[in-house]
């Protein structure tokens, strides 16, 4: 009788800690830094590979479009500092994950260090890596390798006008790639701004800086689509594990 019951409680105790696993590992998928997380963000290159290093409007295209934030640098307008370049970080796209423009658009609050920065002096530049793709890493590639490709774009800050297709495009790429955006405060007045580029400086390998014309690049027809096939395969996955 007692041997039946231990039996008993032991096989509840395992259906118990089994179901708690799975239970947890879905909450997991679905729900790891709340619904906010992006997960494709470490994994993306997964069997991909950026251009070939000397193909050098493909290599500055590429960056930007795969890389999910990006260095700004502005001049400060902070009392202590003021007129001192200050840099800080900004969630970025260049598009949707389909469609690449090149064009880096930012998501800002009047409230913020940067977008304070820029109400006084639009000049800026911003700097992506390769190393944010992880693929330095897996090549076991220092972040200043320059094989580790960085690229920065200097230029001019706008603010884009709402209700325009530009604005509507840019917001809903921004929301595509960054979910938590759709949850960031309401009374911070957040507004669309772009980059009107002026230069583009890269180091992609060897020898030094190099320039990329700003008229090649945005005339290039960029048609890598990795981003937007792991953003699918993941749903794919989900979808199986439902």
């Amino acid at each position: 009788m007692w041997k039946q019951l231990l039996l008993f409680l032991s096989i509840i105790c395992i259906y118990g800690e089994t179901k708690y696993y799975h239970e947890n590992e879905r909450h997991h998928r679905y729900h790891s830094d709340d619904e906010n997380e992006i997960p494709w963000r470490k994994h993306h290159h997964k069997g991909t590979s950026p251009p070939d290093h000397t193909k050098l409007v493909a290599m500055a295209r590429y960056v930007l479009h795969n890389c999910d934030w990006a260095s700004i640098a502005t001049i400060s307008t902070l009392p202590a500092i003021q007129g001192f370049p200050f840099s800080n970080v900004k969630s970025v796209v260049d598009g949707s994950m389909a469609k690449s423009t090149g064009i880096p658009y930012f998501y800002m609050s009047p409230l913020d260090f940067t977008a304070k920065d820029l109400s006084k002096n639009t000049r800026s530049t911003i700097l992506v890596s390769l190393e944010q793709t992880r693929y330095c890493e897996s090549q076991k590639y220092d972040p200043e390798d320059p094989r580790c490709t960085r690229l920065m774009l200097s230029g001019k800050m706008k603010k884009i006008k709402e209700g325009t297709s530009e604005y509507t495009f840019a917001k809903a790429a921004l929301f595509e790639r960054h979910p938590a955006m759709a949850n960031f405060p309401a009374d911070h007045d957040w507004f669309v701004a772009k980059m009107k580029i002026a230069q583009i400086a890269m180091v992609d390998w060897f020898g030094g800086a190099k320039y990329v014309a700003v008229k090649d690049y945005l005339a290039y027809n960029y048609t890598g689509n990795e981003m937007l096939k792991y953003h699918n395969k993941l749903i794919h996955k989900d979808d199986n594990f439902l």
